[in-house]
């Protein structure tokens, strides 16, 4: 993978097809990497396959991207602003974004910071329209929960941390500088450019509730949870149709 300083020193790490047409930057989730999301799925294959320019980031504290410890590191939307900062270093002025759950919240927190994201493509994505913060005693909970020297316990953040040998310390410092997304359900319609939402009939909120909080939203229900559609082998074409047309076929 290539590397870049992001706008506050941290070093990150990407992957770059170098296809044609508009990029598309791809996000990860929660505790895991570009390996794990993109290449593992087959998704980032089968898109760059297809000659598009895809562009894989792995965020800060995860994958091969630097590990800062301090939450601060992760607060005022700092993962949005690496998003900018690496289309900046490349030269690109205008991009699509598809995020995977963390991802997904992290890409729409781009778009409302600039208008260069032109596509928006939300895997896993949930809304809710009060509640998006969890109060002190909840996030120490959960930063205490990632710092604990038990194994195989926990809630899910934890267990998917252990499972793919992360920096625990890292994960924690997200979870107490930006557990919960830096937005409220009524940012969302600030967002107008075309929003494909694709979550699975297993997901916590359906994939048209979610796309309903968009003006130009799309919601398209896969079998399964979120991470069955990274891995059902239509979803890359339904992206690859929506950034063609901005709509949902």
């Amino acid at each position: 993978m290539e590397r870049f300083m992001s706008f506050d020193g941290v070093e990150l790490a990407y992957a770059d097809s170098r296809g044609e047409g508009s990029p598309l930057i791809l996000l990860h989730g929660f505790t895991t990497s570009c390996e794990i999301d993109w290449v593992e799925t087959g998704v980032y294959t089968a898109l760059a396959g297809a000659g598009r320019r895809v562009i894989m980031l792995d965020l800060r504290g995860h994958g091969e991207s630097a590990k800062p410890h301090s939450a601060v590191s992760y607060c005022n939307r700092a993962m949005a602003r690496d998003v900018h900062a690496l289309a900046a270093s490349m030269g690109i002025s205008e991009f699509g974004l598809m995020g995977y759950s963390m991802g997904a919240k992290v890409a729409v927190e781009a778009a409302l910071l600039s208008q260069g994201v032109r596509r928006l493509v939300l895997v896993g994505f949930a809304v809710y329209e009060s509640d998006w913060q969890y109060n002190e005693s909840e996030r120490l909970a959960r930063v205490k929960n990632m710092l604990s020297r038990s194994t195989g316990k926990g809630d899910a953040f934890r267990l998917m941390a252990e499972r793919y040998h992360g920096d625990r310390k890292a994960f924690a410092a997200r979870l107490e500088g930006a557990l919960l997304p830096e937005f409220t359900a009524r940012d969302l319609l600030k967002i107008e450019i075309p929003v494909l939402v694709a979550n699975g009939c297993d997901d916590e909120v359906g994939a048209q509730r979610a796309a309903s909080y968009f003006i130009r939203g799309y919601g398209k229900t896969f079998a399964g949870d979120s991470r069955c559609v990274l891995e059902n082998p239509k979803f890359p074409g339904l992206v690859l149709a929506f950034l063609e047309s901005g709509e949902c076929v």
